[in-house]
């Protein structure tokens, strides 16, 4: 009598087998255990790499409140505070121009300008312009010999 043939099936590979790769040096974490603990709400970016520069058209600006909730619903909880620059004197009853938004993160203004130089929104069907803040640098007020 002839036996039933059987199919023998592959095992898929790794299947039913305990396979244990070496960890390599490059694979290693290279921590330092004496490091200080990182705290996000004191270790964070500088200010000035947290924040956009904002205009507004002429006759068209915007409330602190208003750029507040913009980038509040549009981007989650991440503004800091919002500054809008009023100008001076005041009794000239002329709008403000520009103004600045500081964020809790440093991405969210590389999001917002999402490689570009400059972004238009429209805040409440007013234009807001924004880009990367630029600090201005100290100017040196010794520019020859004063005698």
């Amino acid at each position: 009598m002839d036996a039933p043939s059987r199919a023998i099936l592959p095992q898929p590979s790794g299947e039913g087998t305990s396979q244990r790769a070496e960890p390599s040096s490059a694979s290693v974490p290279r921590l330092n255990p004496f490091a200080k603990e990182w705290n996000p709400v004191t270790d964070r970016a500088p200010e000035e790499d947290r924040c956009l520069f904002l205009t507004f058209s002429n006759g068209y600006p915007l409330t602190e409140n208003q750029i507040t909730r913009f980038f509040n619903d549009k981007y989650g909880p991440c503004v800091e505070r919002v500054y809008v620059h009023s100008p001076v004197p005041r009794n000239m009853n002329a709008p403000p121009l520009f103004g600045k938004v500081v964020f809790k993160v440093s991405y969210i203004p590389a999001a917002i300008l999402s490689g570009h130089k400059q972004t238009k929104f429209t805040v409440d069907g007013k234009p807001l312009w924004c880009k990367k803040f630029e600090a201005k640098k100290k100017e040196d007020h010794h520019h020859g010999s004063d005698n």
